[in-house]
């Protein structure tokens, strides 16, 4: 039961749904690099400004499937477009696989990729797929943009 309940927060965090407005398309891993480097530049440039950004998805930070993620040191997050605030130490992936463990074990300055395996609720299938993310830390926070594996 608790795995399940830890599988279906981490499932929630790491969707958009809906939230894109744009199920029938999906990010590709090319699209997930720019939108993380953008990211970095804008965090760089004016962390509060970006946190905002990211959680309304403006400015391009909401494209397909894609979005920002930012969390603090701690596991909170500081932006998400719909998780907002909610404590990611605990997320676990289908195979027990520490979440908040691969993001936070990206150095500063390093763009590094990780991979975790969540259902992809656009499907409508309980079905897991591979998802990876590229990860970064930047002005004391950790930042990723992610994209389904086909």
């Amino acid at each position: 039961m608790f795995k399940k309940v830890i599988l279906a927060t981490a499932t929630l965090f790491f969707s958009m749904s809906a939230t894109v407005g744009q199920t029938a398309e999906f990010g590709t891993e090319a699209e997930a690099k720019v939108m993380i480097e953008r990211a970095i530049n804008l965090v760089k440039s004016d962390k509060i400004r970006a946190l905002d950004a990211f959680t309304d998805l403006e400015g391009g930070f909401g494209y397909k499937d894609l979005y920002v993620f930012c969390f603090d040191t701690k596991g909170v997050l500081l932006a998400h477009p719909t998780q907002l605030g909610m404590n990611g130490s605990e997320l676990m992936d289908e195979d027990g696989v520490s979440i908040w463990s691969l993001v936070s074990s990206v150095g500063k300055g390093e763009i590094k990729k990780i991979t975790y395996k969540l259902v992809r609720p656009t499907t409508g299938s309980e079905e897991t797929y591979t998802k990876t993310s590229f990860v970064t830390k930047v002005r004391n926070m950790y930042c990723g943009v992610g994209f389904y594996a086909e």
